[in-house]
């Protein structure tokens, strides 16, 4: 049996941790990043090795101080594993080296996004503005619909009459190869028009607001050169939050979707200078 040197840097070496325990600080310590830091920032030694305290300030992240002493553990044991693992010559195997070259591409990607990605701060006066427009598109009453969308009037039909003998959504969605739409909360006011009911189209919408919670249409509701089938899910009051209330959530929503457009707009701008074959697999995917 080969011999361990353990040493803790100004605290005696933990006499025992309970099996369980122990697992669980392994399998934590595993997904713990390994930081540099230096040399005299020494918490203990594994054979010579050095663990340093930025690492183990980095496991600690979201933990009670009283748990450092069991993440240091666990920070040895990681290090016992990986130590012996490099023992049994795993250190070069296929798998090592695909985790080490996916490791590298993702924090290539990332320091290259982050020198290259530039998205401006969403303004007070931008968050003011989409909550004034948000609120002008509001109606008295918010509906929640659970809508299929069919090609053809007879599948429509069909599936009316599935959900009449009791089959839920779901089910008459994958029997009639039907497109689902969510059932997120909308609102628009009377009298509807065109571009203002949520992205429901003009029809649907007329038809929603004379249904009652748990209805569904009594006929395929023609929409362009599509029919759909809905159910009116729910019906409340609209409530409109205050602008201070609303005001950070919808500055982080407007936040992301910038971010989003920038980065989109920085992937595009590479695609531009870049031959990718066969050409639908990156428009599909950027879709």
């Amino acid at each position: 049996m080969q011999n361990v040197h353990i040493s803790f840097v100004g605290k005696p070496l933990i006499s025992r941790v309970t099996g369980f325990t122990f697992l669980l600080m392994v399998a934590a310590a595993l997904h713990m990043p390994v930081a540099l830091s230096a040399p005299n920032d020494v918490v203990a030694t594994v054979n010579g090795v050095a663990l340093h305290r930025e690492e183990l300030d980095e496991a600690m992240v979201g933990r009670q101080e009283s748990m450092r002493p069991e993440i240091l553990q666990g920070l040895v044991a990681r290090e016992l594993l990986r130590q012996a693992a490099e023992r049994d010559g795993l250190g070069n195997t296929e798998p090592v080296r695909a985790a080490m070259q996916k490791a590298k591409v993702d924090t290539e990607n990332r320091l290259y996004v982050a020198r290259h990605l530039s998205a401006e701060p969403v303004t007070d006066a931008q968050v003011r503005e989409r909550y004034n427009a948000v609120v002008s598109e509001l109606g008295p009453y918010q509906y929640q619909v659970s809508r299929l969308t069919f090609a053809d009037e007879p599948s429509a039909r069909f599936a009316l009459v599935l959900l009449q003998n009791g089959e839920s959504f779901a089910q008459v969605a994958a029997r009639a190869q039907a497109s689902a739409a969510d059932t997120s909360w909308v609102s628009f006011k009377n009298p509807i028009t065109e571009g203002h009911t949520q992205g429901v189209p003009v029809p649907l919408a007329q038809v929603i607001a004379t249904m009652k919670a748990g209805e569904v249409t009594s006929a395929p509701v023609r929409a362009g050169d599509s029919y759909i089938v809905a159910r009116l899910d729910d019906r409340r009051d609209t409530v409109i939050p205050s602008y201070d209330e609303a005001r950070e959530p919808m500055r982080k929503a407007m936040q992301g979707k910038k971010n989003d457009d920038a980065f989109a707009g920085l992937i595009g701008g590479l695609a531009e200078k870049t031959v990718v074959r066969p050409q639908q697999v990156f428009r599909s995917a950027s879709k």
